[in-house]
């Protein structure tokens, strides 16, 4: 009797401990816990905490660092499309919010994080759509742009780097396919989408290599000339000059 007594008194003064606290208190009681089980990578409990605390304290400064923390759990399950809908609801929502740089990086990350793997079993990543990874790049150009002293900046740079390479890729891969059916007018539509918008990508030495062999097969010497020479110009260690110098002097012998 006498331990049960103590122990309803301890626990009626627990929660009269808990009453006492304040609204801001509370507010970052709740936040720290869901914290915790974020950082222990249990985000099945995590985020409807987080919703929680922005639902019970929307006037606390944790109801908008618990909507950040709902977007990086969808982020981290996977979930892409929703992770990009929680950061830009943050930033429409809180534009002056000290955080917006960080959610802004976060949906760069999210369309990213999209980008086609390579599998044993897929075809290549260059091969399939590049509708995320055109769409992540524009995402990080325009973070890059808009805070180009953050910190993140670069992170982004590496990301737009990754994704540079891959569309320029595709753009080569579509090239050749088209050459393969003798379509060199398209061919030459690829290979100039590539230089002109995937500039940076690495690709452009092997681009201008084939850009004024497919001149060359068009019959049109002019142009072919022109992409040989710049490829001597821009990248005259590439492993393409050699090649580009051998036509340019069995065009001129």
């Amino acid at each position: 009797m006498f331990w049960s007594v103590l122990l309803l008194s301890a626990a009626c003064g627990g929660a009269q401990d808990n009453r006492n606290l304040s609204y801001g208190e509370s507010a970052q009681a709740d936040y720290r816990a869901a914290l915790e089980d974020m950082d222990d990578g249990d985000c099945l409990d995590a985020e409807p905490a987080f919703r929680r605390v922005r639902r019970q304290f929307p006037y606390s400064r944790y109801a908008a660092l618990a909507e950040l923390r709902v977007g990086d759990c969808q982020l981290e399950e996977g979930k892409f499309p929703e992770a990009i809908q929680s950061f830009r609801t943050f930033v429409r929502n809180r534009p002056a919010h000290s955080e917006v740089p960080y959610a802004r990086f976060k949906i760069a990350e999210a369309y990213f994080r999209q980008i086609p793997d390579e599998w044993l079993l897929s075809p290549p990543a260059f091969e399939r759509d590049q509708g995320p990874t055109r769409e992540a790049l524009r995402q990080i150009r325009r973070f890059v742009l808009d805070f180009p002293e953050d910190e993140r900046v670069a992170s982004a740079h590496d990301m737009a780097r990754q994704a540079l390479a891959l569309l320029a890729r595709h753009e080569l891969y579509v090239a050749e396919y088209y050459l393969n059916r003798d379509h060199p007018e398209a061919a030459v539509g690829r290979l100039r989408t590539l230089l002109t918008a995937y500039g940076g990508s690495g690709m452009e030495p092997q681009a201008l290599l084939l850009l004024g062999r497919t001149y060359l097969h068009l019959r049109d010497r002019e142009h072919a000339r022109e992409a040989f020479e710049e490829l001597l110009l821009r990248f005259p260690r590439s492993g393409y000059a050699e090649q580009a110098r051998s036509f340019l002097q069995q065009m001129d012998g």
